[in-house]
């Protein structure tokens, strides 16, 4: 028939002439093989029924008051063990004055507790690579990441895993293409080209322009991928990311949600009185923080590195009205509030928002998605009236007065000042301390204001740097966000210092919900396109 017979040889397997090649689930297996097989699927389908059939979890034990007993808030509590070291920025100086920076840094996660879901996932997450970067010397990259919504925890951990590799992608990219153009004008001009001249070590520094589009672009491409990821349900839930990367002896911060980044600067006593210090001597603050930042050689005081992407801010309401999202807080939804955009000059980090009925991003007509920011990875039905994953970005350079970085999720500042928070940390011995410290702190504020606590998640740095400050850089960092305001009761609540006045409406900031006229939501909101860049594996 023009088919010579097989052979069996050794009784393994039954080679099939005029075949180029069998897949090995054509071959017929020994009886050893089969039985082998058999026992696989067996164990693989009881594991799949176990799944099914799950033993549900104990409640955790409570005390009288309601709350978690300690060993339960301990259970929750993951992340550093101990404080690591490291070098960073420009290594090949050798001087400290030249742009090395000796950084501590830890890290620590809690999971929160809600009453009604008490084995909820913990939703926030964070990443650290702390050396070589992107393969750059010196280089490293620290980001947080806070979920929401029902697949709050996905997206965060899909944002964990791929925003970092976007962005090393890119800046691989983008410092080869330096380097090669550096070699083509050393080869025009004659020059020897240097030993490892294709390493990265031996990579050109990127600029700031360049670093900082290279971060854009890693979060446009991380949105875009996290749309198209199939097992990550992102049309109502998303997360913020706050990240930095420290490139050249700069630090890069990138912005898109609500959680933060807070720099402990430390400044001369016999400078001018900085807006965040009138703020504390009016409200009577300065006992608090007037212990252990007032230490020999300055006061370390708190600059915000980044900004709250919030309703409360009127750019960012303009902004999302002209992509056609209605912005109302919850009573305002229901009818009863009257509509008003009167919610006051709220600056987050200074002010704590104890009226609990924020400002919210909703389509026009109907009750979603209501997000209490304004830019965030995922949230597909946002995106459409403006809630993008744009992010600000502000880059400075590392100096000697730099010495506390504070990166977290909203759980630590939803009721710290960001003041607060760089006075626990100074107070502190090492960064392993400190986090431990705020996350204590922020624990008990949760439960002084409400009946749950969110996740609470924080990476904190101590820097050291000789190189010298640049006066008018941190001075237009301090007064850029910094308000001077009055505490105030709102709502029957305990006010903290610093809190946010209770909100008077203005009877001329009245809006009529039908004179609300929504801009063309087709309109994209930017003409900017990412790159094509690729993960880096």
């Amino acid at each position: 028939m023009g088919c010579t017979s097989s052979k069996l040889e050794n009784n393994t397997e039954r080679v099939m002439n005029g075949r180029i090649a069998i897949d090995k689930s054509e071959r017929i297996h020994t009886q050893s093989e089969r039985t082998k097989l058999v026992q696989q699927r067996a164990i693989a389908n009881a594991n799949a029924a176990n799944k099914k059939i799950s033993t549900p979890q104990a409640p955790p034990k409570l005390d009288s008051e309601g709350h978690l007993i300690s060993e339960e808030v301990a259970k929750r509590i993951s992340g550093s063990v101990e404080s690591k070291e490291i070098l960073l920025g420009n290594l090949k100086s050798g001087n400290d004055n030249e742009g090395i920076i000796h950084v501590q840094y830890a890290a620590l996660t809690q999971r929160g507790y809600y009453p009604n879901k008490p084995h909820k996932e913990n939703q926030d997450a964070y990443y650290t690579a702390p050396s070589k970067f992107a393969s750059g010397e010196g280089d490293a990259f620290f980001a947080v990441f806070d979920g929401h919504g029902d697949a709050g925890h996905d997206c965060a951990k899909f944002a964990k895993e791929k925003l970092h590799a976007y962005l090393a992608g890119g800046l691989k990219k983008q410092r080869a293409a330096k380097n090669a153009a550096k070699l083509r004008e050393m080869t025009k001009n004659g020059e020897e080209k240097p030993k490892n001249a294709f390493h990265p070590s031996s990579w050109p520094y990127l600029s700031v322009e360049q670093y900082e589009s290279c971060c854009r672009n890693a979060h446009l491409l991380c949105n875009k991928a996290m749309h198209n990821e199939g097992k990550v349900k992102d049309m109502m839930s998303g997360t913020t990311a706050i990240s930095v990367g420290f490139h050249a002896g700069r630090i890069t911060v990138s912005n898109v949600g609500d959680s933060r980044v807070v720099l402990g600067h430390r400044i001369n006593d016999n400078i001018d009185s900085t807006p965040a210090e009138e703020e504390k001597k009016e409200i009577g603050e300065l006992t608090d923080s007037e212990h252990a930042p007032s230490l020999e050689g300055g006061t370390i005081v708190a600059i915000p590195l980044s900004e709250d992407q919030t309703p409360y801010r009127k750019d960012e309401r303009d902004r999302l009205k002209a992509a056609g999202a209605r912005v109302c807080s919850i009573d305002q939804m229901e009818g009863k509030e009257p509509m008003h955009e009167n919610w006051g000059e709220v600056d987050l980090g200074v002010d704590i928002d104890e009226h609990g009925d924020p400002p919210r991003v909703w389509c026009v007509d109907h009750d979603y998605p209501g997000t209490a920011f304004s830019r965030s990875l995922g949230d597909g039905v946002g995106e459409d009236i403006g809630v993008n994953a744009e992010p600000e970005i502000v880059t400075k350079e590392v100096t000697k007065g730099d010495e506390i970085l504070v990166i977290a999720s909203d759980g630590i500042f939803e009721f710290i000042t960001n003041q607060r928070v760089i006075d626990i940390c100074a107070e502190c011995s090492d960064p392993m301390v400190a986090c431990t410290k705020l996350l204590e702190e922020s624990y008990k504020q949760w439960l002084h204001y409400e009946l749950r606590t969110d996740d609470i998640t924080c990476i904190v740095l101590f820097l050291k740097n000789g190189k010298a400050n640049d006066d008018a850089v941190v001075k237009r960092l301090m007064g850029k966000r910094h308000r001077i305001k009055k505490a105030a009761t709102t709502k029957g609540k305990t006010p903290l210092q610093g809190s946010m006045a209770k909100i008077n409406v203005d009877p001329a900031m009245i809006l009529d919900p039908a004179g609300m006229e929504p801009a063309d939501a087709n309109k994209p909101l930017t003409d900017a396109k990412p790159l094509d860049v690729e993960p880096e594996q």
